[in-house]
């Protein structure tokens, strides 16, 4: 039996695996940022962990909102949303 695969299915699976891999990144993003604040608030913040002011621990739920916070903020950079750019009209 040969399975015959239409150009929507096609598709439809790339954009699964595009889910899939954004997912994943936004997955390891977050255990990235959880696990590698305590050494960034230590050389970025040294003087206030010292003091207490900064927690060099971060939950979940912190790290899952500093993420989505970098991802929002490069895409609407990066993708030309709050970008100028000067046409062929623009010289």
């Amino acid at each position: 039996m040969k399975l015959r695969l239409k150009d929507g299915t096609k598709i439809a699976g790339l954009i699964g695996v595009g889910v899939f891999a954004m997912f994943f990144n936004f997955i390891a993003a977050t255990l990235l940022i959880k696990f590698g604040w305590a050494k960034i608030s230590v050389i970025l913040f040294s003087g206030l962990v010292e003091k207490g002011d900064i927690n060099s621990i971060l939950s979940i739920k912190d790290s899952f909102i500093l993420a989505l916070l970098i991802y929002a903020l490069t895409q609407a950079l990066g993708s030309g949303v709050a970008k100028v750019t000067k046409g062929k009209d623009n010289k």
